[in-house]
């Protein structure tokens, strides 16, 4: 599949999930001085005013930043500080050739809730890694820096800072709070997503902070939008797993064994349809995923989901039905409970809500 044009998403003020690997794997950092070295690179993009780091890990295979872009030059900026890192790194050990396997990754990060997850995914790197224990005590991470009042000079701390401050209600930054917003680390559902977004790079705006505590009516006029701009070949952003959509499934096919749809003559059962349609657009999933999933081909796949639009427009007991189910499924992802999961997003602050960018 051809490379998309990184153009697309490389707009002043805009935000990205960064990261690299080394080639086959290879170490990339082999000592602290590797280290310094690589941050002193990104550091000089800071200082030009062309990149602003909020928070980064290290490790010895592969790097992970979240940067916002203020003048739209994060290809420039991340290029020349990597090109700078590998020119140096292969001086200093007299080899040649390249050090990571590519151009470096990345990928928009336009919802406020998402940059929060992604921050949580960064911090634990090295707890999976088995490197650390807790994150604030890896070295080379933005973990450890927001466990003190100051940091690197090129660390731009002011947008998680606010974020904690707000989470608890203090008019002051205190790093013990840091860990009370992002030191949890994320469940393997939203490790997956966070994956999967990591896995593709999706077209369009995310829909997550919209999504996110919404009543299943705002869910389902989002699903209609949808609907409407389906053209069977586009995926869109992963929202959440694809284990919460089969459980919210599983649930209400309990609740409602008998619910069906019209096809022609006949009547369908409704929840077959209804779980392919939600593992293609709260999933993500491609129609060969889907149908790895659910043992059918993907032609079978793709006729579900042309019912599930149709229905959406004419049955509306099915309708109401895929909003709840869809609502579920992202309450279960992201763990909010169901009273609260009620409250719209237009009625009060969003429920995990973070400060806008």
């Amino acid at each position: 599949m051809p490379r998309l044009p990184r153009a697309h998403a490389d707009e002043p003020a805009a935000w990205h999930h960064v990261m690299n690997r080394g080639l086959a794997r290879r170490t990339v950092f082999e000592n602290v001085r590797d280290v310094r070295y690589f941050l002193s690179c990104l550091a000089r993009m800071v200082r030009a005013g062309r990149l602003e780091v909020h928070a980064y890990c290290l490790l010895t295979t592969h790097f992970h930043l979240l940067v916002r872009s203020p003048t739209g030059e994060l290809s420039r900026a991340i290029g020349e500080a990597v090109n700078k890192y590998v020119r140096w790194f292969n001086r200093s050990r007299r080899r040649d050739g390249p050090l990571f396997r590519g151009r470096f990754r990345s990928r928009s990060v336009d919802s406020v809730e998402y940059r929060r997850q992604l921050i949580r995914y960064i911090d634990h790197n090295p707890v999976l890694a088995g490197l650390a224990t807790i994150p604030s005590v890896y070295p080379h991470s933005s973990a450890r820096a927001y466990a003190r009042l100051a940091g690197p000079p090129w660390l731009a701390r002011d947008w998680v800072e606010h974020a904690v401050r707000e989470a608890a209600g203090r008019a002051r930054y205190e790093p013990r709070d840091y860990f009370a917003s992002f030191g949890v680390p994320l469940t393997a559902s939203l490790s997956r997503v966070v994956e999967r977004r990591i896995e593709r790079a999706a077209r369009g705006p995310d829909p997550l902070d919209d999504l996110l505590g919404a009543t299943p009516e705002r869910v389902l006029c989002w699903m209609r939008r949808k609907a409407e701009l389906a053209d069977g070949t586009s995926v869109d952003w992963p929202v959440c797993d694809a284990e919460d959509i089969a459980d919210a499934i599983a649930e209400a096919r309990a609740r409602q064994p008998g619910l069906t749809l019209r096809s022609g003559r006949k009547r369908l059962e409704a929840w077959p349809v209804l779980e392919v349609a939600l593992l293609r657009e709260l999933g993500g999933a491609r129609w060969l995923e889907v149908a790895a999933r659910l043992g059918g081909s993907d032609d079978a796949a793709a006729d579900h989901y042309a019912r599930h639009v149709q229905a959406l427009a004419s049955d509306a007991d099915y309708a109401a039905e895929a909003a709840r189910v869809a609502a579920a499924a992202i309450a279960r992802c992201y763990g909010i409970r169901r009273e609260r999961h009620r409250v719209d997003r237009d009625a009060g602050p969003r429920i995990g809500s973070l400060p806008p960018a």
